[in-house]
């Protein structure tokens, strides 16, 4: 036997060109220094630049804007956000004088009503990070800030004490605002709710203040809070709502999600546990996520449910703020779902150059502003940390490029009002300078490049750095740092502050790109589903037509025509090698990428059992039965024998779920045939022929038959010769589905596999599917093993012809109004040429001798389904027949002219010569 010796190569979507790394570092710095000037030169001291007026926004100036004006308290907003920043950007001379300009000119005792929560994570965490920063600009350069004296952390003190009345609740969650001057007023006493990440963003910055401060009083204020929180949760979903009442904890709203409103709080459950080492916070942290990931992720997309009804959504769109959440998932360490969440991210970007603040999961946009958030940024740098994926150096550059062509002025950044006709807005939030920028700028620049180790900082959900040696105890001298990269878990120099788990990093860079085409082909295919949902006249397309890799032959020119059509290019290598590669970019559908993808997965599995048989020297013909389903993932292997009649599977395996027939034995008719439909059949030896059994559950809808021997305790063992079921030689091999054997002990462990869990799947193959490829289709989309659509058209649609490339068979949708073998034969007659008249609207031919051959094959192929005593069927015959064939769509209205269910009728190859008929079931 000639071995065909393959070279496998994955392309997928290009990566990327190469970039100009210093290049865009020096853009990022450029537009942070835009940005920043334009602030400094025309809004400093106001809190807010507005770049369209190039003035800056002062409360009780300017206009209102209700709410919205709630983070700013005429504290020079901005800057005090942005301090940090400079030191990222190696600005030292800026970053001391603006704390000169800091310490000399702001003040918190304006009679303003500001936001906890805003001024919190803006001012409280502004002023606490630039304290750090200075302490480590001095250690660099002794001769800076020599007159510098924790004047940034005394006004943080005086933050932090501003604040804290708001604390004196029944709950001791905060209140959502307070007076900066006179602290709770009577009337702000009268609020009663607050959102969940208002209560619960409090706990970095409080904890840090209180640990640089000496007085525990701020992060005993923040625990209490997040403890009150967690109880509040659904102890049911462990998910929490989005709007409480601080005094008796009552949810408000009742919906949960990831998003606004939220979305901070399960940040901080994490980064409370990264920041001060207690362990209390992940176990919260892990219960909230596995809730998340179980309710409100769907695949690439995440929805809003009730809290305590997880299983029903509450509203049909999703927001910018859950872009925070892959960035998320890489400190954790699930970076596969964090690059899967990511690209579906990336793809509303691709269609609207920015994030919508809210938007549709068809990705059409819900409300159409963008003001510059930090989110997706902020997810894409920490997947580059962690992957060193040149992709995600490509997304920050298109997100520069936007930025750039779409929203600068010549007095800064403006937000955008609609992204669909690129309108701006008068303002430039402070997040721009704090994170947005300061996230591309850090994504261009080797971290040692900077006056610290940012690993040894986590972020708050402001982008501010507090030290991860505030965890430190005693007991352990280690520096704490956090962990993004495999590659690191060998270094015993620190201790990870962060629960990676590296069994959920991409191996490599290629992984991670396939992760990104499948989310990429799940949306599209999301897409045409949508889209179906509008169409007249849908066509069914039969699950079988994809070819097969086991029957793939580089002589046939149709078999190169279909791979390309799936994006898969061959080339002959001068040794007599062939060269197969893989562009989902060059596949004609997304479904056809996706086909594509599964073909060379399919032909690594090939190219290993040709080897193995070239090795032993043997042509095995034994196959398997393996467990694919969670928690299986393929092991247990069962050996099982192929029967000498039906489908062989030296072609494709069968994948589908299982059911006991009823009756066990088959030899009468399946009681359950509305269950068994698509499934693979288990039956029970003895009784009748075992082309009998084959016989019922393929009329019952079985797409597979595995035969449990009868005789208790047989088992295969090495050596053991596999039992041979051998077909009834007195009737036609009519059997279309494959059909095996196992031994008794092999078949109660597939009869306790499905008692345990009646969706169990199971696959029927040639080549056994290899455990680390299961596992790493679970670990990537933690969900069961696909199982091919072996669902049926419904009455209406299928064609009355269709091609399995698989198998070689000819597929004919009949319908027959009631007629069967009872019938008289001028019925039988009669109904066969109305399918014939009706098949000669779309179906022609070149040469009138072909047309003949062709309808008389079909005549044969209705009449043996019948009973009949018909001619033999030459294979050839008809192959030459259809090859002039033309085929074009059947018309919608056939069900009107063809009454019934349909009739679906297979014929294969019985041998090179033959074709064999049967039918399979009604639907």
């Amino acid at each position: 036997m000639k071995t065909y010796h393959f070279i496998l190569l994955f392309l997928g979507t290009v990566l990327c060109h190469d970039l100009n790394i210093e290049e865009l570092r020096l853009e990022a710095y450029e537009m942070f220094m835009h940005g920043y000037n334009s602030y400094m030169n025309y809004a400093f001291p106001a809190d807010e630049l507005m770049p369209l007026s190039c003035k800056g926004r002062v409360r009780g100036v300017t206009p209102s804007r209700g709410d919205v004006d709630d983070s700013l308290g005429n504290f020079s907003l901005t800057l005090l956000d942005t301090l940090d920043t400079l030191v990222v950007m190696n600005e030292f001379d800026e970053f001391e004088r603006a704390v000169n300009l800091v310490i000399q000119n702001v003040r918190f005792d304006s009679d303003l009503i500001v936001s906890v929560f805003e001024t919190n994570i803006r001012v409280l965490g502004g002023l606490i990070s630039a304290h750090i920063m200075a302490e480590q600009v001095k250690l660099k350069f002794p001769e800076r800030l020599q007159n510098y004296n924790k004047d940034l952390l005394k006004m943080a003190i005086e933050v932090g004490n501003r604040l804290l009345p708001a604390f004196n609740t029944t709950s001791g969650l905060p209140y959502s605002r307070i007076n900066l001057k006179f602290g709770m007023l009577e009337h702000l006493k009268r609020q009663k709710d607050t959102c969940t990440a208002c209560g619960g963003t409090m706990l970095l910055e409080m904890a840090a203040l209180s640990r640089l401060s000496g007085d525990p009083i701020y992060e005993k204020k923040a625990r209490k809070a997040m403890d009150f929180l967690w109880q509040q949760r659904h102890r049911s979903s462990d998910l929490m709502g989005t709007v409480l009442n601080v005094h008796s904890g009552d949810w408000v709203r009742r919906e949960s999600g990831i998003g606004a409103g939220i979305d901070s709080y399960y940040e901080y459950c994490l980064k409370a546990y990264i920041l001060l080492g207690d362990i209390n916070y992940l176990e919260r942290f892990n219960k909230h996520y596995d809730a998340i990931m179980r309710y409100v992720n769907k695949g690439p997309l995440f929805v809003d449910v009730h809290m305590h009804r997880p299983t029903v959504s509450t509203r049909g769109y999703m927001d910018s703020l859950l872009a925070f959440w892959p960035g998320l998932q890489v400190l954790k360490g699930d970076v596969k779902e964090a690059i899967e969440m990511h690209e579906m991210l990336f793809q509303v970007i691709q269609r609207h150059k920015f994030l919508p603040e809210a938007f549709t999961h068809d990705f059409q946009v819900h409300w159409a502003e963008h003001p510059l958030r930090p989110e997706f940024v902020e997810s894409t740098y920490f997947l580059y940390r962690a992957t060193k994926d040149p992709h995600y150096l490509e997304v920050a550059k298109q997100m520069m490029d936007s930025i750039n062509e779409y929203v600068r002025v010549p007095c800064g950044f403006a937000s955008l009002k609609d992204v669909r006709t690129m309108s701006k807005e008068d303002q430039m939030e402070s997040f721009v300078l704090s994170e947005t920028f300061k996230y591309l700028y850090m994504i261009f620049t080797d971290p040692k490049d900077l006056i610290f180790d940012p690993d040894h900082f986590v972020l708050t959900t402001e982008a501010h750095f507090l030290p991860l040696s505030m965890g430190r105890t005693p007991d352990v001298d280690i520096p704490r740092k956090m962990i993004l990269r495999s590659d690191e878990k060998q270094n015993k120099n620190f201790v990870c502050a962060n629960p990676i788990d590296f069994t959920k990093l991409p191996t490599e860079r290629e992984e991670a790109q396939l992760i990104r085409e499948r989310t990429k082909m799940m949306l599209g295919e999301l897409k045409n589903l949508q889209n179906g949902q509008t169409v007249s006249t849908p066509v069914c397309e039969s699950p079988t037509e994809r070819l097969r890799a086991w029957a793939f032959s580089s002589s046939n020119q149709n078999h190169i025509k279909d791979i390309a059509r799936m994006g898969i290019e061959l080339v002959k290598l001068s040794d007599g090698r062939m060269h197969l590669s893989h562009n989902p970019a060059n596949a004609a559908s997304v479904e056809m990428a996706r086909w594509g993808d599964e073909f060379m997965k399919e032909m690594i599995q090939v190219v290993s059992a040709m080897e193995k048989q070239d090795g032993d020297g043997m042509n095995r013909i034994d196959c398997y039965v393996q467990l694919m389903s969670y928690p299986y993932l393929g092991i247990p292997i069962f050996n099982a024998s192929p029967a000498q009649f039906g489908q062989q599977l030296d072609e494709t395996p069968v994948v589908a779920k299982i059911v006991k027939a009823i009756p066990f034995k088959a030899c009468n008719d399946i009681l359950n045939f509305n269950d068994m439909k698509g499934k693979i059949a288990l039956v029970e030896r003895s009784g009748c022929m075992f082309q009998e059994k084959a016989r019922m559950v393929q009329l019952a809808g079985a797409v597979g038959m595995i035969v449990i021997d009868n005789v208790i305790e047989s088992q295969y063992f090495d050596g053991k010769p596999l039992f041979a079921m051998a077909g009834d030689k007195d009737a036609p091999d009519d059997i279309a589905i494959p059909c095996v054997f196992v031994y008794n002990i092999e078949g109660r462990a597939i009869l306790r596999s499905l008692n345990n869990n009646r969706n169990v799947i199971i696959q029927i193959t040639k080549y056994v599917t290899t455990t680390d490829h299961i596992v790493g289709d679970f670990l990537r989309s933690g969900e069961n093993i696909a199982i091919p659509d072996y669902t049926q058209c419904p009455l209406s649609d299928g064609n009355i012809l269709n091609f399995d490339q698989t198998s070689s068979s000819i597929i004919f949708n009949v319908r027959l109004d009631g007629i069967d073998q009872t019938s008289p034969s001028d019925l039988k007659d009669q109904i066969i040429e109305k399918h014939i008249a009706e098949l000669k609207t779309f179906v022609s031919f070149e040469k009138v001798s072909a047309e003949q051959v062709f309808y008389d094959f079909f005549r044969t192929a209705l009449l043996s389904t019948f009973g009949e005593n018909t001619q033999k069927l030459q294979l050839i015959n008809v192959l030459l027949s259809m090859e002039t064939m033309k085929v074009q769509s059947q018309h919608s209205t056939i069900n009107e002219r063809l009454p019934g269910p349909i009739t679906k009728i297979r014929c294969i190859p019985k041998d090179e010569t033959e074709l064999v008929c049967s039918r399979l079931s009604l639907i």
